[in-house]
């Protein structure tokens, strides 16, 4: 073990007191939690002493940083610390940068390298202990570092330590998730007065902010570290400032666009007698120290990646800190001293502020996360250790886009493309445009998209959403070595050039390459032309388009940035997308024809390209088409006869009456809802509405019954009823009716005594007798009454209006007649 010259910070970090701890915590636990407050030396000293007291001098302490600039920042201290060059006994590696050597054994990394690590060397052999630095801010890349890291400890590396810091974290929460013990510092914190203001909103941000830096600078004595949301209310505040100050006061911009050199400016100690003004966004909450700051000016904003569950796309958002945030940046002003935090918002405004920040697991795009466990292994994401575990719905968005770029397969297995893509350090849509270019002249143009798509645009207030005019101003900015605001981009692109191995290309490029590069990054976002002026993209999805943007008029687009509108597009031609695209057979009814019709459809999604009839339809598929047509339509398309009508009251009249029968569902939905089980008995091999019509849906209905059930019915509720004349009367049985009806001519139940009843003898029906001319004269559940009684009125009404016929005065003995008049004979009288 090499013996490190850092024993002094043993008793000047307050973190020191703990150390030990931290290291005996180790031998008798997988895992261990740390907490201390800004300043104590936790990302500094802690890693040196954990590397000084494991059993194995050639294995490596890995820490893991959320941010490059804190990475850079510490690896530099700790060397600092040891009296070691950076690069030697401890390194950092971040992205597009790498500062280590066979001798390092202290690796500073951020997330996403580390995840990178795993993939190339499941096991980590070569590692004893891996440090989670600044957990408490819960990005995405943290947690699926953690995540693969315990995965690793539980299936094949149960001696691989595990170290979670913070200054502000739930203990109790991951304690109990990694079964950790936690060692506490309490550090030395001065006090500090909080100075509460007005509520800002975002657009008054920069003023604010501005305002009340002036006023802190009046007010107090030593640096000030102000926080605000992003570059470019940084960039807005920074020009009201300039010329504010007296000569030894400097201001100094800090985030992460900005290079390594003016990084190291910003976090640098003031040199004697000079102030320092950092205007900063949340890079600076943690790890990373400002040398004599006591005064924090804290906006109470800050940016968040939103993922929009609609559109598969996500946006950056402006919105309030939450409390634990609020507490970091309070904690900067004291840490060498009594501070001051300016905090610009209210008492009230500060109750309603959340405790701690949401995962950003909870809300972020998933796809590079659902890559790298592609690639390290193929554990399905729900079945990974999360903290937090992330929705399903956006895992499965995640898979489906990934797929579509040929990144895995449909078991979820990587594909030898996806592993391709893995391989590059980027988003696997910048992966798929860079793997995809096949050409130098491609490969070229792909690294200046890459590098334009992950800046911001610099022409974003130009109201042009051409990419291309984008590319060629940065070839033409490089090419006359007059950068300016394309400084960043292009240093980007030069970092993507280096890992694709092409060189630089600033000649004029196909604008149609570009639509190439971009479609197959973004196939769900190629977007087609509508006649009313705006896109429908392949997800769906409709975006307008500025009616004077110089892309106005392009049938096809490929759509690099969008929100309700197109940011960043290129003309795309059809045949450059027909690879994208995909055959589907459209079979339909159509109402019009009458019919069954095919067409074979070449689509990307919802962007149809071409379309031609097919000849001949397989006559199952024609059958289930028809069969989901009469679930919506069924009504008009089936002849639902006066007969099919009333044997459904039958058979529900009789399910009313005997529930024991378990008699189906014979309404018309009902039935139409189950088609798929039917119609193919009852269509031949041509299915058309004229066929449809023929179908006799009585049967159909009847068969929906067991013979069992068929004979009930037919016992219970019968469909007619014999008379004396022998003629079979069809009983009626009516909706919502008490009794069944029989509608039958009076003459023709002369000679009949009693009620006819069903149901097995037990209901009679209502009769409802009938004049020679078909009108009703009575009704009656009692025939016996009538006869006795009230035929003698009805008798008289009915032979003055019908003399021909008979009209017996005793109607119990009389012949049942069909007819007109027959001469009495001796029974029953005139």
């Amino acid at each position: 073990m090499t013996n490190l010259s850092f024993d002094r910070y043993l008793h000047t970090l307050p973190i020191g007191e703990v150390a030990p701890s931290v290291n005996d915590a180790l031998r008798d636990h997988s895992a261990v939690v740390v907490t201390a407050p800004p300043g104590a030396g936790k990302s500094t000293l802690l890693p040196l002493t954990l590397y000084q007291g494991q059993a194995k001098a050639d294995e490596k302490v890995v820490l893991l940083e959320p941010r490059r600039v804190a990475a850079r920042q510490i690896a530099e201290r700790m060397a600092e610390m040891t009296h070691t060059a950076v690069g030697d006994l401890i390194g950092y590696r971040v992205r597009f940068e790498s500062k280590v050597s066979t001798h390092t054994r202290i690796e500073v990394l951020t997330e996403g390298v580390l995840t990178r690590m795993m993939v190339d060397d499941p096991t980590l052999d070569s590692i004893s202990t891996i440090i989670f630095d600044e957990f408490h801010e819960r990005s995405i890349i943290t947690d699926a570092a953690l995540a693969l890291v315990r995965e690793t400890q539980r299936t094949i590396r149960p001696d691989l330590k595990i170290v979670v810091m913070s200054a502000t974290i739930d203990t109790s929460a991951i304690c109990h998730a990694l079964n950790a013990p936690l060692v506490e510092s309490r550090g030395r914190m001065f006090d500090v007065e909080v100075v509460y203001g007005n509520d800002i909103s975002a657009y008054q941000c920069a003023e604010e902010v501005a305002a009340t830096v002036c006023q802190a600078w009046r007010d107090t004595d030593g640096s000030i570290l102000a926080f605000l949301p992003g570059e470019v209310e940084i960039g807005k505040c920074c020009e009201m400032l300039a010329g504010s100050f007296t000569s030894d006061t400097v201001l100094y911009p800090l985030y992460g666009r900005l290079s390594p050199s003016e990084q190291r400016a910003a976090i640098a100690p003031p040199r004697s007698g000079e102030r320092k003004i950092v205007l900063a966004t949340p890079i600076a909450e943690t790890s990373i120290t400002i040398e004599g700051v006591t005064v924090v000016v804290d906006s109470g904003l800050c940016r968040r990646m939103v993922y929009d569950e609609c559109n598969a796309l996500e946006h950056l958002e402006t919105v309030r800190i939450s409390m634990d945030m609020a507490q970091q940046r309070t904690g900067r002003a004291g840490r060498v001293s009594a501070g001051r935090c300016y905090r610009l918002w209210s008492k009230a405004a500060e109750a309603r502020l959340e405790a701690c920040r949401t995962p950003e697991i909870m809300t972020a795009d998933l796809t590079a996360l659902a890559l790298d466990i592609a690639a390290w292994g193929g554990t399905a994401m729900e079945q990974m250790p999360w903290m937090t575990p992330p929705p399903a719905n956006h895992i499965r968005r995640a898979e489906e886009l990934l797929r579509s770029l040929g990144a895995i397969d449909h078991r979820g297995r990587i594909t030898t493309h996806g592993e391709a893509l893995s391989k590059l350090p980027c988003h696997p849509r910048i992966a798929q445009m860079l793997v995809k270019a096949n050409s130098n002249a491609l490969k070229a143009l792909a690294t200046d998209i890459a590098a334009l798509l992950e800046e911001r645009d610099p022409l974003s207030n130009d109201n042009d959403a051409d990419l291309n005019r984008r590319v060629i101003e940065l070839r033409e900015a490089r090419r006359r070595r007059a950068l300016g605001r394309w400084k960043r981009i292009a240093l980007i692109a030069e970092q993507y050039r280096r890992m694709v191995r092409v060189g630089e290309d600033n000649q004029a490029s196909s604008a149609y390459d570009t639509g190439m590069l971009v479609a197959v990054a973004y196939p769900e976002r190629i977007a087609k032309a509508d006649p009313d002026g705006t896109y429908r993209m392949a997800n769906g999805e409709h975006v307008a388009l500025d009616t004077n943007d110089s892309l106005h008029g392009y049938p096809l687009l490929a759509v690099a940035a969008v929100g309700r509108k197109i940011f960043l597009a290129s003309p795309v031609d059809e045949a450059t997308v027909d690879p994208l695209a995909s055959d589907y057979d459209r079979i339909a009814w159509d109402d019009a024809l009458g019919r069954v019709t095919a067409t074979r459809e070449r689509r990307i999604g919802s962007i149809l390209l071409s379309a031609k009839p097919l000849e001949a339809v397989p006559h199952d598929k024609a059958v289930a088409i028809v069969a989901q047509t009469l679930k919506r339509e069924g009504r008009s398309l089936l002849n639902l006869s006066d007969g099919f009508q009333q044997l459904q009251r039958r058979i529900a009249t009789c399910a009313s009456w005997h529930a024991e029968l378990a008699l189906p569902d014979v309404s018309t939905d009902g039935l139409l809802q189950k088609t798929e089980e039917w119609l193919p008995m009852y269509v031949g091999r041509s299915v058309n509405a004229t066929e449809l019509k023929k179908i006799d849906m009585a049967a159909v209905l009847w068969e929906q019954l067991s013979y069992e059930q068929q004979q009930a019915v037919e016992q219970l509720a019968p469909s007619h009823i014999v008379v004396p004349t022998g003629s079979r009367i069809r009983v009626d049985y009516r909706e919502g009716a008490d009794a069944p009806v029989l509608s039958v001519r009076l003459q023709e139940c002369f000679g009949m005594t009693d009620t006819p009843c069903v149901d097995n003898g037990s209901r009679p029906v209502l009769m409802e007798l009938l004049s020679p001319g078909f009108k009703p004269v009575q009704l009656t559940k009692d025939l016996r009454s009538f006869w006795n009684n009230a035929y003698f009125e009805v008798r008289k009404e009915l032979k003055r209006r019908y003399p021909k016929h008979h009209w017996p005065d005793n109607p119990l003995e009389a012949e049942a007649v069909r007819g007109v008049k027959r001469k009495p004979n001796n029974k029953g009288g005139a």
